[in-house]
């Protein structure tokens, strides 16, 4: 069985960093309901869910991109 995978370093960045984000905000929002103040979490959610969007719009979305463009 031969595995084709075709990402480049700078894809895997973007979905480590992509990772770090979604574990820390994950952790985040519970810690802040867990104190009882549950105002935080939309700030949070501003603060940390926009760039994790957008590492994740540079991890998937890019690649579909570039296998798009490699195809016409």
């Amino acid at each position: 069985m031969k595995l084709n995978i075709d990402f480049k370093w700078y894809q895997w960045l973007f979905g480590v960093i992509s990772l770090i984000l979604a574990f820390f905000l994950t952790h985040e929002i519970f810690a802040t309901l867990a104190e009882s103040q549950p105002g935080v979490v939309k700030v949070l959610s501003l603060l940390i869910g926009i760039p994790l969007i957008i590492f994740l719009y540079l991890t998937f979305g890019l690649r579909s991109a570039l296998k798009k463009s490699k195809s016409n």
